[in-house]
């Protein structure tokens, strides 16, 4: 006798598929599009957030720097090489802002489980 496991379930899926109101594809979708929104968001934040914080780290080594220099404690090449000295980690935050904020948008849509 041949199994009738694989057809039932087939039929079960093609029932529960097509006994979908408008309605209830239209809540999938708006909770689809909240859930999105809701990762879109964080990211954005989260981006902004390590922004912020590696220009507040550049603002204060710049401004530590031209008080050295207005202190007299280091001359203008030695003021030119430390800014541009501090530049470069800042420079490498931001490149990496991009892949974190697109890391952190995905890890957002994968914690949610968005057909219920």
């Amino acid at each position: 006798m041949a199994s009738t496991r694989s057809s039932t379930r087939q039929r079960r899926a093609q029932r529960a598929t097509s006994t979908r109101t408008p309605k209830a594809a239209l809540a999938t979708l708006a909770r689809r599009g909240v859930c999105i929104e809701i990762a879109a968001f964080t990211a954005a934040a989260a981006a902004l957030t390590v922004w912020a914080q590696a220009a507040d780290r550049l603002a204060q080594t710049v401004g530590d720097e031209l008080l050295r220099r207005i202190g007299g404690e280091s001359d203008s090449p030695e003021l030119v090489a430390r800014v541009s000295a501090a530049t470069s980690p800042h420079l490498r935050a931001l490149a990496s802002l991009p892949r974190a904020a697109a890391d952190h948008f995905d890890a957002r849509i994968g914690r949610v489980a968005i057909d219920h």
